[in-house]
């Protein structure tokens, strides 16, 4: 076997759950967690007359809620169940003269690929589900590898596999913005504030992820004026960052870009990279929380930017979906914020094209969607010149920079994507 076959790959090492990190212990811990199963959101309130009528969209959350990416999952649950309390509180779907009440469904894929195949499958051909969410890279893909070619319409937080977004993935949507997108915001905000930066280098995983987010900061320093001094790739086994660090810093960058690194390895990063005396912006698009890094880099977590974490409410709505997931859970997770309008976008399609049983009709209306003054402001789908279907989520971008080991909210800009996205 070659020293290539050798290497454990991202979704490998998440299979053997060698590592959780300890924002998803907390998360559950206290309790956030769904067993897997039927929840009807908002019946008590819902407008009379929608369930007995059988007026009721299914929605379907085919996600890891165990294991070491499970904090992920529970993210997306615990944003779903919020959203379908709103909408179904707040008179649920209209279509005609028709209301509809939203229920949620939800199975554990544990990221691996045979489960999501399993739950996808049970979901759509004994529960009828036709609107389906997936979370992580295995998921995703034994998730859409069954709704697709059953017409089922597909909300995914997935980077990468960019080959999947377009005509021949006609159901499937990229409903997170990836680190290229985000970086779109992010990367102006750096240049205004960190003005001598001009070299970076980039520290990501030895796999497919990895792989492609370094292609993605590839793109980012060509647009924005900077210099790519090279890449290290580390294996997600990997225990000591300090020498992974070294080979990025003896390439002089001026910031280091690392993706897709969660919050955990982040911190050791962070803390390693000051440690050795660099003094430049650290750029971590994945970490999207702050709680982690905080407690493991301590003061050494200082000009740490994180684009799509949100960590001080702006608006009436962000306050509000803070508050009550602290009444629910015990916890605010950025995470399930950014997730939080996605049902949004779908009630607007299902109610733009009329129906929901016409999931190619849907699917346009949603492809066509626009959300103002959503929990993460402006959302809508571009791509469509760079994958040939606008499939791809775009959406204001918060971003919160460490700094002095403290977090605050420094912008919340929509990214300027570039002219043939």
């Amino acid at each position: 076997m070659s020293k290539k076959e050798k290497k454990l790959t991202r979704r490998e090492f998440l299979k053997t759950g060698a590592k959780t990190t300890a924002v998803a212990g907390a998360v559950l811990a206290g309790g956030a967690l769904m067993k897997p199963g039927r929840i009807f959101a908002g019946a008590e309130k819902a407008t009379p007359g929608a369930e007995e009528k059988g007026n009721i969209i299914k929605v379907g959350l085919n996600v890891p809620l165990s294991g070491p990416v499970a904090y992920w999952g529970v993210c997306i649950d615990q944003a779903y169940r919020m959203a379908a309390d709103h909408i179904n509180t707040d008179g649920g779907v209209k279509i005609g003269d028709e209301t509809y009440m939203i229920e949620i469904i939800v199975y554990d894929t544990k990221n691996t690929v045979p489960d999501a195949r399993a739950g996808a499958t049970r979901m759509i051909h004994v529960d009828k589900v036709k609107y389906v969410v997936t979370q992580a890279a295995a998921t995703m893909i034994g998730t859409e590898d069954v709704t697709n070619p059953n017409k089922v319409v597909l909300q995914a937080a997935c980077w990468g596999y960019r080959e999947r977004i377009s005509s021949d993935y006609f159901y499937s949507f990229r409903s997170e913005m990836s680190d290229l997108e985000s970086g779109y915001a992010s990367y102006p905000w750096m240049i205004e504030n960190y003005p001598k930066i001009k070299t970076s280098a980039f520290i990501g995983p030895d796999d497919e992820d990895g792989y492609s987010c370094y292609e993605a900061h590839q793109w980012l320093c060509r647009d924005h004026g900077l210099k790519d001094v090279g890449k290290v790739y580390f294996a997600w086994e990997t225990l000591d960052f300090y020498p992974i660090v070294t080979k990025a810093l003896a390439m002089k960058p001026d910031m280091l870009d690392m993706s897709p690194v969660p919050p955990g390895i982040t911190a050791d990063m962070v803390k390693a990279a000051r440690e050795m005396g660099f003094t430049g912006p650290i750029h971590s698009p994945a970490a999207l929380e702050t709680r982690t890094i905080l407690e493991v880099a301590g003061e050494y977590a200082t000009d740490v930017v994180l684009p799509v974490t949100m960590e001080e409410p702006q608006t009436d709505l962000q306050a509000y979906v803070m508050d009550e997931a602290k009444a629910r859970y015990g916890v605010f997770n950025a995470l399930a914020g950014n997730y939080y309008h996605w049902l949004f976008s779908l009630k607007q399609a299902w109610e733009t094209a009329g129906t929901v049983e016409d999931t190619h009709a849907v699917a346009e209306a949603l492809g066509n969607s626009r959300l103002e003054n959503s929990f993460l402001g402006t959302v809508i789908y571009a791509g469509e010149e760079i994958y040939g279907v606008k499939r791809q989520s775009i959406y204001h971008c918060p971003i919160t920079l460490l700094k002095d080991g403290a977090a605050k909210l420094v912008d919340f800009r929509f990214p300027k994507l570039p002219s043939g996205y």
